[in-house]
């Protein structure tokens, strides 16, 4: 059987040649299963949470913590996970939710980023490319186009291409999609914002809709076992005003002081990752 980083380095492989690949998603699957016997031999600790209304927990072995989970959100038995992904993977959405979507990609992918965290001291670059490899594969499953990441830039002096996060094309026509994928947001987020501001100005506004993904933006205090969440909804307000604008932020654990950018102006449209699947034939319609 392989490892945990085995069949994570395994989907490596695969998704850069086809991130739409079904034995992606098994490999998601297996991961998945693997990392919960390794989570099941290691102890539960609550968190004292700072986070209103939000409980968390930290996985915990000999020497080290993982990152914070949430507790409602963080499934426990393996099989309802399962059983709520292929309804996804059939399409079958009038089965599940939104809700119990976010909650099954959530469980997946935290379980993962927890046994790298207590596997690996220091490791944020695993789970990073490990998040950019789950995001995109459910959107390029969903989208059925597989991503670029890079696109061409045409000026007077040569044609040449520009590094990008991911690209959907969805077709003549229709917009394109930039999809920036982070497990937090609390560094270097204006990148977001600028990469989408020089696609509006190669390309022109409205071409490319920005849709960033995220993790989470909990911050975990390891000695005081406190867990709070990094927000700065304000900075946002101004890069969304002054800089470009995102069409959607999608989070598996999305912060309240994020999701009351829905309401204000200019608004920001965050949401939980599971509506993603409900609303995607119509998000484009219009644009």
């Amino acid at each position: 059987m392989l490892t945990a980083i085995g069949i994570y380095k395994r989907i490596g492989v695969l998704a850069k040649v086809n991130a739409q690949n079904p034995e992606i998603t098994d490999l998601f699957i297996e991961l998945h299963q693997v990392c919960r016997n390794i989570l099941a031999s290691v102890r539960r600790v609550a968190l004292i949470s700072k986070i209103p209304d939000k409980e968390y927990f930290v996985f915990q072995n000999e020497k080290k913590n993982s990152r914070a989970i949430n507790s409602d959100l963080y499934i426990d038995d393996v099989l309802t996970v399962e059983t709520t992904i292929n309804y996804l993977i059939n399409n079958d959405l009038r089965n599940t939710s939104s809700g119990e979507i976010t909650r099954a990609l959530y469980t997946m992918a935290i379980s993962f980023c927890a046994v790298v965290d207590l596997e690996k001291s220091g490791d944020q670059k695993t789970p990073g490319t490990f998040f950019e490899y789950f995001a995109s594969h459910w959107f390029a499953r969903t989208l059925s186009v597989q991503p670029q990441t890079a696109i061409r830039v045409l000026n007077l002096d040569r044609d040449t291409s520009l590094p990008t996060d991911y690209i959907f094309d969805l077709g003549d026509n229709r917009p394109k999609i930039h999809l920036p994928v982070k497990t937090s947001t609390r560094e270097r987020v204006i990148q977001v914002w600028a990469h989408q501001r020089v696609l509006d100005g190669v390309y022109g506004t409205g071409r490319f809709l920005g849709m960033l993904v995220c993790l989470s933006e909990t911050k975990t205090d390891q000695k005081k076992l406190e867990v709070t969440d990094i927000c700065l909804p304000e900075q946002w307000r101004a890069y969304q005003l002054f800089i470009a604008q995102l069409y959607r932020v999608y989070y598996l654990d999305a912060p309240s002081k994020y999701l009351a950018l829905n309401n204000v102006f200019p608004p920001i449209h965050v949401k939980p990752l599971g509506e993603f699947f409900y609303e995607v034939h119509d998000l484009f319609q219009n644009t």
